[in-house]
């Protein structure tokens, strides 16, 4: 196989075992005390694990380590920002993903802004969030749900008084 089919099959093997994710977490040290956290994984059985290094190389990033909960399980993930925006973006921006492909643009629009610090803008992390809930399920396997969320950054109005407040402080 040569290197270009090897690419394209690591494409294929992304569609079918890799994940584009971004995960929402309550913190309560960040500016809209939510953040969000995006990661590249693929899983496979402990018996292939020599796949995930074939993705490890190619990208020149990440780590192989077993899955938390599932010792048969082993998992190739990208979770560094720099390394996402820097190797794992432009390679998938290169080589598109089919089954993926909605996922990984919304995941890389995401990432992209907030590399750009758009997320700090209380309209633009709105958007964001948006975003992320029509990835992967639209959703329905998240733990907060997004009006949750929304309704706990108020308006934009409010984000301002409550930052002037902290600044007469």
């Amino acid at each position: 196989m040569n290197r270009d089919q090897f690419i394209y099959y690591l494409l294929g093997f992304t569609d079918g075992e890799g994940c584009f994710h971004i995960s929402i977490k309550k913190q309560k040290s960040a500016k809209m005390k939510w953040v969000l956290d995006p990661i590249f994984h693929v899983t496979q059985h402990k018996n292939s694990v020599e796949i995930l290094y074939h993705f490890q190389k190619l990208l020149g990033c990440g780590t192989v380590k077993k899955k938390y909960g599932q010792p048969d399980t082993m998992l190739f993930s990208v979770e560094s920002r720099r390394e996402l925006v820097d190797k794992v973006i432009p390679f998938f921006k290169k080589y598109k993903p089919i089954v993926k492909r909605k996922s990984f643009e919304i995941f890389s629009e995401v990432v992209e802004s907030l590399d750009n610090h758009g997320h700090g803008n209380v309209e633009e992390f709105k958007r964001l969030l948006e975003k992320v809930f029509t990835m992967n399920g639209d959703g329905k396997f998240r733990r907060y749900k997004l009006q949750d969320i929304l309704n706990s950054l108020g308006s934009s109005e409010t984000a301002r008084q409550t930052f002037l407040q902290k600044l007469k402080r």
